[in-house]
């Protein structure tokens, strides 16, 4: 049994749709029903149609960056996030620009970013690709495993009750 108004999650798309075409950088956000896939397979399917990913590397020259694949995406997906956090790392994930470092968009950002965590409920299982949106616990700098043929990526990974949320901000110097 859902929690949520008829009609509530087209509304998020909606909102999100606009959001990610006004940005002055690549982001993608898909929601989808859960199918079983783990972290790393959503993501590469939220990817790979966008050409952001491909196990094919067309680098020429140039060292490659994204995974070549979902056993790759895995383990670039190592960071657990607990989902009392997941808002906060979303509003970071949508709110700003990696390149720049800008985090002007934030606030805005966490009106998307709460709804759209709290689709997957509070026992929601969330996974990162590191922080180069979200500071380190430890106050060193960020760092992250590329998840895109980007040079910087952050992605979010969640799966719960009965849905998935991915979302991927990308940038280029």
């Amino acid at each position: 049994m859902s929690l949520h108004l008829p009609g509530e999650l087209e509304a998020l798309r909606e909102l999100l749709d606009d959001w990610t075409a006004h940005r002055n950088f690549d982001m993608v956000v898909a929601i989808g029903e859960d199918r079983g896939l783990d972290h790393a397979r959503l993501c590469w399917e939220a990817l790979e149609p966008r050409g952001l990913v491909s196990t094919v590397c067309r680098c020429r020259g140039r060292s490659h960056r994204g995974p070549h694949g979902v056993r790759q995406m895995q383990d670039r997906l190592g960071v657990r996030v607990a989902a009392a956090e997941a808002a906060d790392w979303m509003a970071l994930t949508l709110g700003q620009s990696l390149v720049f470092g800008s985090l002007g968009a934030v606030r805005e950002a966490r009106v998307l970013a709460e709804p759209l965590v709290g689709l997957l409920g509070p026992d929601a299982d969330w996974r990162a690709n590191g922080y180069a949106a979200h500071p380190p616990p430890d106050g060193r700098n960020a760092s992250w495993s590329p998840v895109t043929v980007w040079t910087f990526d952050a992605a979010l990974v969640g799966v719960g009750d009965g849905r998935t949320v991915v979302a991927v901000a990308t940038g280029e110097d």
